[in-house]
């Protein structure tokens, strides 16, 4: 198994255990919340949309953000149509996600 399937295996996981939100809107609000621990953001996420999460992440406590994948993959992994963002909420998932994501950037980078 590929870091990339463990990365949207685990993000399936957190979504099957409810502690993701997807969509603009509901992370929005899971921002604004103080909930979300990690955001993924696809790399196929429109500029309008990017701008629009980003101006609320502002502000509120340091959240790790990374790019990852594309919409139609992380829609598969949490069992919806095509998603641009998603919200991981529970620091153990979101500290099991970021080490397999910062695996897979130090691997691109080389």
């Amino acid at each position: 198994m590929t870091d990339k399937e463990r990365a949207f295996g685990m993000i399936g996981l957190a979504s099957r255990a409810g502690k993701v939100a997807s969509g603009s809107d509901a992370v929005i609000g899971a921002i604004r919340g103080n909930k979300v621990e990690l955001l993924i953001i696809t790399r196929d996420i429109s500029r309008n949309s990017l701008d629009k999460i980003l101006k609320n992440r502002t502000g509120s406590k340091e959240i790790p953000c990374y790019s990852f994948g594309s919409s139609e993959e992380l829609g598969y992994a949490l069992g919806k149509p095509d998603r641009t963002v998603a919200a991981i909420m529970d620091k153990s998932f979101a500290d099991g996600i970021s080490a397999i994501l910062e695996n897979i950037n130090e691997e691109e980078d080389t």
